[in-house]
This record gives structure tokens, C-alpha cells and sequence, in this order.
């Protein structure tokens, strides 16, 4: 029976009103965790399934509901726009396992570049993507999901 990634929230720190760091924690069985530059073929492709392997979900205040819901962004103008929720997906590059044990503990730091949309969507008071969270997880090379955390709720403000 295959294992998953187990993966734990650790920080978040904004740089600018474009750039922040978040941080997280991972431990993983099987130790296949990443990837290297030249995976770009096959399930690994632009196109593949494999080519991303964090994946981060955007979360808004409604200041009406007072809840978070997910964000969506609109493409195009109607009458048929595309509307999809903000996710930022990223490439973990490949950990390398230098211990006899197969198992694999660490700490994982990703550079997010445009953490936040920065424009609301049409009828989305501007300043309500200033309270925000995340839900995140990965998947191993084996394309094993890990479980999704939640991340505590954050503001942050830039005019």
C-alpha cells in the first residue's frame, strides 16, 4: 500500500504588497518528494497532470457573510465568462534523501510572486482581499495526494 505526504502549516510572511513566503512542514514514508528541473515530459509535461505539485487554494473575507468563501476570478465578459476559483500551483523542487532511512522530514519554503489576486472580482468590496487564508497540499511523485491544510486567517495591507 502506497503512502501519502503528510504536510503541516508552519509560517507566512509578506516581503511586499506582491510578494510573501509561506512555509510548511512535510514528512513522507516513501521519500519521493519534488521535482527535478528536466521532468517536463510525459505525466510531467506542461500539459500533464504531474507537472505541479503544490497546490494553493485563495480564500477571501465576505464582508456581508462574514465567511470565507473562494475567490473567483472572472475571464472574458459575457455572455458566457469563464469563472474560476484562485489557485497558485508550483513546482517543489526535487528533495534529495541523503540518510539510509527511506523516510523523509523537512521543511519546505515556497516563494509566492502574486499571493493575493490584485483586483477584486466585479461586486467584491476591494478591501475584503485583505483578510485571507489558504488551503494547500501536494503530491508526491507518484502523484499521491497529501492531506490539505488549512492556514490560519491572515491580513495583510497594501494600498
Amino acid at each position: 500500500v502506497p503512502s501519502t505526504p503528510v504536510i503541516s502549516f508552519c509560517s507566512f510572511s509578506t516581503i511586499d504588497k506582491n510578494s510573501a513566503i509561506i512555509t510548511f512542514n512535510f514528512s513522507y514514508p516513501d521519500g519521493d518528494i519534488g521535482l527535478h528541473q528536466e521532468d517536463t515530459s510525459g505525466l510531467y509535461s506542461k500539459n500533464g497532470v504531474g507537472y505541479y505539485d503544490f497546490y494553493m487554494r485563495y480564500y477571501c473575507l465576505g464582508k456581508v457573510s462574514g465567511k470565507y468563501t473562494t475567490y473567483y476570478h472572472q475571464f472574458g465578459t459575457t455572455p458566457n465568462p469563464l469563472v474560476d476559483s484562485v489557485i497558485f500551483a508550483y513546482r517543489i523542487p526535487f528533495v534529495t534523501n541523503n540518510i539510509k532511512s527511506k523516510t523523509l522530514d523537512g521543511q519546505i519554503i515556497v516563494n509566492l510572486n502574486g499571493y493575493k489576486p490584485g483586483n477584486p472580482a466585479p461586486g467584491t468590496p476591494p478591501d475584503s482581499l485583505n483578510y485571507f487564508k489558504y488551503e494547500f497540499w501536494i503530491y508526491d511523485r507518484a502523484l499521491h495526494k497529501s492531506n490539505v491544510v488549512t492556514t490560519p486567517n491572515f491580513y495583510v495591507y497594501y494600498p
